[in-house]
């Protein structure tokens, strides 16, 4: 595992340096604010500094979530030995007006650093969306500097799906502007091989630099914990699902198998997490008599205790969503030997990849049905049989997702002149 500088590690890529490089990685939040990418934004950067390069970031103070206490950094914050700029941005949940103007904020604030630090590489993720990428690829083209666009999630394509650009115009200005983002990027760093295909299905798309290359495992910043601060389901076979609770997850699919469960005494759900579609789930859960066992937001420490405890982990999107994201839980399950069921569809990355490493099962989106059957099978295993698929688990994340594998892509990707590859 990598280590982060100041925490007494080696430098792992001492190796690969080459001539260092004045990087700018610029995202709407970075630790120790609260969402996966800033803790996965943190490594990365770490990893370039620890190989020698200037590394700079440009982001706010905490203000993901609102209802924690967001304590302020410095205004000229360092972390990890790491320069971070912060800008004073609002919380955005709920309040559209409010995004829009702190992208504009920040993208300013980009164009004025590109300006005047002069870098070599400036990068960015989707957050913000769309105009975010329009900021970096711009400031990168006036200066010179070389643009690395990681794409989390493909939008406009995306906001679509989730109603957020569904005025037809906003979507079409919205696209033209993030396909000439795109067309500046060296490369554009996608999670999925269904990602990469969406943007080359875009005008002129296949003339796209596109990497694939995936997240690893949420890192932690305390050890995982033997006990949980919430009862776990005992003498049961136990599915979690732990992530955000909104639109995108097609949770009412559980809720619905688990329905039909219900006199099954031998099986349990549990969901933990928060989020817009939560109260609703509980109620219809409570209707149907479902044994569903909802706990709030919890560390990512607790979270992964709690995978070790599962016998098996739950990802889902709704129809359509797995050609535009990827759901990054998938590597903290998979680090933590969970098996997987995953409920997206049978042609995408993820599904084909499950089923062809017998590390978990995959089912339609949507389909209750089919999920109750495989709970009923998954149940009915033999201890070798889950024993077995917990081993594959585990040594697909070490193969394809440890911090080691993906964090050395990002070193050598700051020294090579992608464009042209795929």
């Amino acid at each position: 595992m990598t280590g982060i500088k100041g925490q007494g590690m080696d430098k792992p890529y001492d190796s690969m340096r080459g001539r260092p490089q004045k990087i700018l990685a610029v995202h709407r939040y970075y630790w120790p604010d609260t969402p996966p990418y800033a803790a996965m934004l943190r490594r990365i950067v770490a990893t370039w500094h620890d190989a020698g390069n200037q590394v700079e970031v440009l982001s706010s103070h905490p203000s993901y979530k609102k209802g924690l206490k967001n304590e302020r950094r410095p205004a000229d914050d360092s972390v990890d030995g790491i320069a971070v700029d912060r800008m004073t941005l609002p919380n955005e949940t709920a309040r559209p007006l409010v995004r829009i103007v702190n992208a504009l904020r920040l993208g300013s604030k980009l164009l004025w650093k590109a300006f005047t630090q002069r870098y070599d590489i400036i990068m960015i993720s989707t957050a913000p969306p769309v105009l975010g990428g329009a900021a970096a690829a711009l400031a990168s083209k006036l200066t010179g500097a070389r643009f690395i666009y990681h794409c989390m999630d493909i939008h406009p394509e995306v906001g679509r799906v989730s109603g957020e650009f569904s005025n037809p115009l906003v979507f079409r200005l919205l696209r033209k502007l993030d396909q000439w983002a795109c067309r500046q990027a060296n490369p554009i760093v996608v999670l999925s091989q269904d990602m990469a295909n969406t943007l080359r299905e875009r005008h002129s798309g296949e003339q796209l630099a596109i990497r694939v290359l995936n997240n690893f495992s949420l890192p932690t910043e305390q050890p995982i914990p033997t006990e949980l601060p919430f009862d776990w389901p005992a003498d049961t076979f136990t599915v979690l699902f732990a992530g955000n609770i909104g639109r995108f997850q097609g949770l009412e699919t559980v809720v619905e198998a688990m329905g039909m469960l219900k006199d099954r005494k031998d099986l349990a759900f549990v969901i933990m997490g928060e989020g817009v579609a939560k109260s609703a789930l509980q109620e219809r859960a409570a209707e149907l008599g479902a044994r569903i066992h909802f706990v709030g937001h919890q560390s990512v420490e607790v979270a992964k205790s709690a995978m070790q405890r599962a016998d098996a982990g739950f990802v889902s999107l709704t129809a359509g969503i797995y050609r535009y994201a990827y759901p990054s839980k998938t590597m903290t399950y998979l680090e933590q030997g969970c098996p997987l069921i995953v409920a997206v569809e049978p042609e995408s990355e993820l599904a084909s990849e499950v089923v062809s490493g017998a590390y978990g099962y995959a089912i339609p989106p949507g389909d209750s049905a089919a999920l109750a059957a495989i709970l009923e099978k998954l149940s009915k295993s033999s201890e070798e049989t889950t024993s077995q698929m917990k081993a594959k688990a585990k040594a697909k994340s070490q193969q394809a997702f440890s911090e080691e594998v993906v964090l050395s892509e990002w070193a050598s990707l700051v020294k090579q002149e992608e464009r042209g590859k795929a």
